[in-house]
């Protein structure tokens, strides 16, 4: 497998999302005015296919980074890349300066994240309909 990053959203990312976010999950508004502005990280396999992504960017006028929209190709589920995804993120997040980690998790994630040493901040809400829950993490 080999990570790229990427200063903008790549088609590799935009693909992983549509699948996992659109048609799996039926997320409606996937893309926003974060993407832009994000730093996208894309796992390939050995053959060259994006199997996993996620995004990163500056919360403004602090060190604290917003970790996002990450995804695994459902084949490629349950062998910890998910896990590799968000090692990369905090690895990149700490090589520009980077304080802490905020997220914005699907409820049915929290446990994923917090085995990942996220922490709930308690504030809980709905995004499309899909409860989510803020966490964070200080790195």
């Amino acid at each position: 497998m080999k990570l790229q990053i990427f200063r903008e959203l790549p088609e590799a990312a935009m693909t992983i999302r549509q699948i996992v976010f659109v048609e799996e999950q039926g997320f409606v508004d996937e893309y926003d005015e974060n993407d832009p502005i994000a730093t996208h990280l894309v796992m390939f396999d050995g053959c060259g296919a994006p199997i996993a992504t996620c995004r990163v960017f500056a919360k403004a006028n602090t060190k604290d980074y917003f970790l996002g929209r990450l995804a695994v190709m459902k084949a490629h589920r349950g062998q910890g890349i998910g896990a590799h995804m968000i090692r990369a993120a905090e690895d990149y997040v700490r090589s520009v300066g980077g304080r802490a980690i905020l997220l914005h998790s699907q409820s049915v994630a929290e446990g994923f994240y917090a085995a990942c040493g996220y922490v709930s901040t308690g504030q809980r809400d709905e995004e499309q309909g899909c409860p989510h829950v803020w966490m964070e993490k200080i790195l």
